[in-house]
């Protein structure tokens, strides 16, 4: 029998974007840090994560200061009130650097998570104070949503705030790496996984000097929607329920 191939393949598009699933903000806040932890994020006790807490108003949870984020569970985090104080201890947990956060969280009524680690790539780029350039299509999911920050620096520079306002869901911090929100977990953490994975290409390629750059109606077409990280995201969370993540 002689097969032939088809001269007119069908292409198919791509499955529509499931509805976010039921789960508690913490559950999700821990599977992904964990993911983190998976990706080699963990740096001492550097970084921070935060949600809104949907049975609080105004309070926000927060991931403990000093426990692994390989190893942090739903109930270790701790609830914080909107002036930045703890008001539910979880054992003798404290926070660290949310004042950053905070300021997302009050300005931005859409950023219901804010994230940052300090991610080994970006967190090389950072410190040449330069955008990324789309050179190839991971990095085209986030170049347009990127602001290049200085805030750390008391410089006088644009601040997160005013980026984010602007509509850039990740802040490219100068000397500081990354800082990502969103309105989902899932959400913001795509968004910092996927700007620390445009770091390494640019990082690659840096000195490559007629590289390619994608630009235009292409660029825009790769540009990651809210829905679109969030569900990019869906896999690790896939991890910690078959891990048993309690």
């Amino acid at each position: 029998m002689t097969l032939t191939a088809d001269p007119k393949p069908v292409v198919t598009s791509m499955p529509a974007v499931p509805a976010p699933r039921d789960r508690d903000v913490r559950w999700e806040l821990a599977a992904a840090l964990r993911q983190f932890g998976r990706l080699g994020y963990e740096f001492g006790f550097n970084g921070h994560v935060s949600a809104r807490a949907p049975e609080a108003p105004g309070h926000y949870w927060v991931n403990p200061f000093g426990v692994s984020i390989s190893t942090v569970v739903p109930s270790d985090f701790v609830l914080v009130d909107g002036d930045g104080e703890i008001v539910d201890q979880r054992g003798s947990y404290r926070i660290n650097g949310f004042a950053g956060n905070l300021a997302l969280h009050q300005a931005i009524p859409e950023a219901a998570v804010a994230v940052h680690l300090h991610t080994p790539r970006a967190f090389i780029w950072s410190g040449l104070g330069k955008p990324f350039e789309a050179v190839n299509t991971d990095s085209a999911l986030v170049v347009n949503l990127v602001g290049l920050s200085s805030t750390i620096w008391g410089d006088g520079g644009r601040t997160n705030v005013e980026f984010a306002q602007e509509g850039k869901r990740i802040f490219l911090q100068k000397g500081h790496g990354l800082a990502t929100w969103g309105s989902t977990v899932g959400e913001a953490a795509f968004y910092l996984w996927a700007a620390e994975r445009a770091a390494d290409a640019n990082l690659a390629l840096l000195s490559v000097p007629d590289r390619n750059v994608i630009t235009g109606d292409v660029l825009q077409r790769w540009t990651l929607t809210p829905e679109l990280a969030r569900a990019h995201f869906e896999p690790a969370f896939t991890i910690a329920e078959a891990e048993g993540l309690r």
